[in-house]
């Protein structure tokens, strides 16, 4: 289901690594809809999910291995994707006229690109068009360039982050380590993004971590490293501010899915933000409200209060969604 996917790396280096990164680059969430029903925001009990909220605008969502477009109130649902392929993983530009998304013709994740298409579905086209796995796209803030994973030149088939322009043109690689789902500040100068940190030789540390959330600035100086305890912290997103990057994590021992945390630009003060499960976090615009995956579309506001699940009549299980005011 897509809302279960693993983003552990795939890798050649044998079948035992292999397995144990379910050679997919796909979020990792292992709750089910049970738990997600059953865990509230860390500040909102269940009962006071706000079932209507002050939410406004548009949500695009990959459900089922398709790409689907609303309204936050659920309604003009739309199905822009219609092929055999797997399409989802999709963004939106900063203006809102296109959706960047992955598209992977079988099962095989080596063989994904990033397309393009405009928000009504029409226009699709193939960006990457390289014999690696290009995913998780992710638009600069004007617009302009598009940051991505890649694994074209590597030997061991892990990707680490590259940026193209808009049109597909001139991809130029950022990280010298490996690396996936870039999120760019609001001012466009630096670039947050996950590292598989049991498999990546080059951080220096070796603080004990599956995923670790790095920070970087767009040229590829000033690698930063923001997270390092134990355990999965991935999807990071910038605050409109530039203040904040929240996070999913799966930290706490034993914990079997993730929840937000919250933590300042500079990896400081890390806090839980949700009790509830929840993945691939987003901030609106305003900077109002956070949106994020689970057993459906949920909002949270950034004091983990208001906690909002969308009315959408989504076809089956929700994987990733970004937000469009």
């Amino acid at each position: 289901m897509p809302w279960q996917r693993s983003i552990r790396l795939a890798s050649t280096l044998g079948a035992i690594l292999l397995v144990s990164a379910c050679a997919g680059n796909d979020r990792k969430e292992a709750q089910t809809a049970d738990e997600v029903a059953t865990t509230g925001a860390q500040s909102t009990r269940p009962e006071e999910v706000d079932p209507t909220g002050s939410a406004s605008g548009r949500v695009v969502f990959d459900a089922n291995w398709d790409i689907y477009v609303a309204k936050a109130d659920g309604s003009g649902l739309n199905r822009l994707t219609t092929s055999p392929a797997r399409e989802y993983d999709p963004s939106w530009s900063p203006d809102r006229s296109k959706i960047a998304y992955r598209r992977q013709p079988g099962d095989d994740e080596g063989e994904a690109e990033i397309y393009v298409m405009n928000a009504d579905g029409s226009g699709k086209r193939n960006l990457t068009r390289n014999p690696g796995q290009d995913h998780s796209p992710a638009w600069s803030p004007d617009g302009t360039k598009i940051a991505f994973a890649s694994t074209r030149g590597h030997q061991e088939l892990l990707p680490s982050i590259w940026v193209m322009n808009a049109d597909g043109s001139n991809p130029t690689r950022v990280t010298s380590i490996f690396g996936e789902y870039p999120a760019w500040s609001r001012d466009g100068t630096r670039i947050a993004f996950d590292v598989n940190t049991d498999i990546e030789q080059n951080i220096g540390d070796g603080a004990p971590a599956d995923f670790d959330v790095f920070v970087v600035n767009a040229d590829g100086s000033g690698l930063r490293r923001l997270t390092d305890a134990p355990g999965e912290d991935q999807g990071p997103s910038w605050s409109p501010d530039g203040t904040k990057i929240v996070f999913q994590s799966n930290r706490g021992g034993g914990e079997r899915f993730s929840r937000l945390w919250l933590m300042n630009a500079d990896g400081s003060s890390q806090r839980r933000l949700t009790d509830q499960g929840g993945f691939r976090p987003t901030w609106l615009r305003d900077g109002s409200r956070i949106l994020f995956s689970g057993s459906g579309i949920f909002t949270i506001k950034p004091d983990g209060s208001a906690l909002t699940k969308l009315p959408l009549r989504h076809p089956g299980e929700v994987g990733f969604a970004d937000w469009a005011e």
